[in-house]
């Protein structure tokens, strides 16, 4: 779908993220969920219209190790696990025919990922992020990546503004279920250390 269709359909989204720093040690975990809806006419008198409801939630925790910090660069890397949840609704409401369907189908599954972050100062108050994990092996999903990169604004101490691009994949299979999708496109936030 193209990003007009989906912004279209869009019921709500929303990203979230928490990070605890002890020494070279850095614990995350990050969620996001979203919601989209698509609706239409049906043909024929016995159905009137369809709805096709989706809700996606991810949640991930990792451990991430420092390795090497320097005036300019820094790299961590780790691992953890991303945990799905999707929950999908088919309503087809009745015609002449007075029948309703209601279907509802749902899955969850964790996916194991390892990762790694890069983070590189730049002049002044701004610096870039790039950051990009990879999972699944076939023990949740067949294949799951995350790519992200961001520029970054120091507007205070504890205040960062980021502006950039993510990408999210997973190939999942479920004997009859496949959920084969990469969700994608341009990011902001805000970035408050405490």
């Amino acid at each position: 779908m193209s990003f007009g269709d989906v912004l279209k359909e869009l019921n709500g989204a929303m990203m979230a993220s928490l990070e605890m720093r002890v020494g070279h040690w850095g614990f995350l975990v990050d969620g996001q969920f979203s919601q989209v809806t698509s609706a239409g006419t049906l043909p024929g008198p016995f159905f009137s219209s369809v709805k096709l409801r989706s809700q996606t939630t991810t949640i991930q925790g990792s451990v991430l190790h420092r390795v090497h910090e320097g005036p300019t660069v820094s790299l961590d890397v780790g691992g953890g696990v991303r945990f799905w949840n999707l929950n999908n609704r088919l309503e087809i409401l009745p015609g002449l025919a007075n029948l309703r369907i209601d279907h509802r189908d749902s899955e969850m599954w964790a996916d194991p990922i390892v990762g790694a972050r890069l983070g590189i100062k730049l002049s002044g108050p701004w610096s870039l992020t790039v950051a990009g994990d990879v999972g699944g092996f076939d023990i949740g999903s067949r294949l799951t990546w995350q790519a992200l990169g961001s520029v970054n604004y120091a507007w205070s101490e504890s205040l960062t503004l980021k502006a950039g691009y993510r990408a999210l994949h997973v190939d999942y299979r479920n004997g009859s279920f496949s959920y084969d999708v990469t969700q994608h496109g341009p990011a902001v936030a805000i970035t408050y250390r405490f």
